[in-house]
């Protein structure tokens, strides 16, 4: 009879290795895998994994940066993911209805998911020569929302909870909504340049239809 320790947990994978000209022995060649790690830690590993996407696609490519495209979009498509949009539109939509009705999140929450489908369907039809699945697309611009995200928590966070110090005066309201107006503007511009930098957009006809999305994202959170 073989006793079984059940405080010993077997590798996934395991392969002989060969020594010569005969079998060695029995060795992992992977590890478990995630099933044995904290929740802190996977919410850790996941976010710096989303950090570094970031470094890739949208931080180097702020507003005026016109950085040529290199291999950004060939990297994205191998890693695409949609954790990273997801966690953008949660917050995006939280952030802009939080003085609002409820409702507004929900309509938010599936506006923003129609507007990455359309972002990617048009480019999927104007690039038909590129290899890019739909989903990468969807990825990219995913990505290309994170300064909508930062433009609605300043917005609509941080920049009333500073000017509320001025006491509601006229002149505290009139910098508050210049101040968002600005911070609008560099956000749309912000997403529309990585966005042309990761998918590699030249001409009128393939950034219009985007900048007008992020238009419209960016507008909703002066709006609201």
């Amino acid at each position: 009879m073989v006793e079984v320790n059940d405080t010993l947990i077997e590798p996934d994978v395991v392969e002989p290795v060969v020594l010569g000209d005969r079998l060695g022995d029995v060795r992992p060649t992977s590890n478990r895998g995630t099933l044995d790690e904290t929740i802190f830690e996977t919410l850790k590993r996941d976010v710096l994994e989303i950090n570094s996407r970031l470094k890739q696609v949208v931080y180097p490519h702020f507003v005026l940066n016109r950085q040529p495209a290199t291999d950004l979009a060939a990297d994205t498509v191998v890693h695409c993911d949609l954790w990273a949009p997801l966690a953008f539109i949660i917050l995006y939509s939280v952030s802009v209805s939080r003085s609002n009705a409820k409702s507004l999140f929900s309509g938010l929450f599936v506006s923003l998911w129609g507007a990455l489908v359309v972002m990617a369907v048009h480019l999927r039809l104007v690039k038909p020569h590129e290899k890019n699945s739909l989903m990468s697309y969807v990825s990219m611009s995913g990505y290309c929302l994170f300064p909508q995200v930062v433009n609605s928590i300043l917005g609509q966070l941080v920049l009333p909870l500073i000017f509320s110090l001025g006491h509601g005066s006229h002149w505290s309201i009139r910098i508050l909504i210049i101040t968002r107006v600005l911070l609008a503007v560099a956000s749309v511009m912000w997403s529309i340049n990585s966005f042309r930098v990761v998918a590699n957009c030249q001409s009128l006809v393939e950034i219009y239809p985007l900048a007008l999305s992020f238009f419209v994202i960016g507008w909703l959170s002066i709006v609201f």
